[in-house]
């Protein structure tokens, strides 16, 4: 936004190209803990089901979270031209990944854990 990168000599594609690159790999690493905690939770002999139906639903919210930035970007006027509202438009979408933390509790306590049969 306020093309910092030039002024360290880095290019504006290779920031872009480099800025993808950090973020796949670290909202994968992310949704690890996601993935231990279903494999903790799931029933044997659904894994597949279970696993399918997560990637499904991730799969899905990145898709609307897609369509819900766009729609807001419009809302805003924010075009390749007009950048007067980008830093609204960037700290709504960087708060909006908070809204999660209120179902945190949903999940249950230490006490509720399930056991996991090893196989052995």
């Amino acid at each position: 936004m306020y093309h910092i990168n030039a002024g360290l000599g880095i290019p504006d594609e290779v920031f872009t190209f480099g800025d993808s690159v950090v973020l796949t790999v670290l909202g994968q690493i992310a949704f690890m803990p996601t993935l231990v905690l279903a494999a903790r939770l799931c029933p044997p002999g659904i894994e597949g089901t279970l696993f399918a139906t997560l990637m499904s639903v991730f799969n899905g919210a990145g898709a609307l979270g897609t369509e819900l930035g766009a729609l807001l970007t419009s809302a805003l006027g924010v075009t390749e031209r007009n950048f007067e509202n980008l830093g609204l438009l960037i700290i709504i979408c960087n708060l909006s990944s908070l809204l999660s933390l209120p179902f945190l509790s949903l999940l249950g306590n230490e006490d509720d854990k399930v056991e996991v049969d090893s196989g052995t």
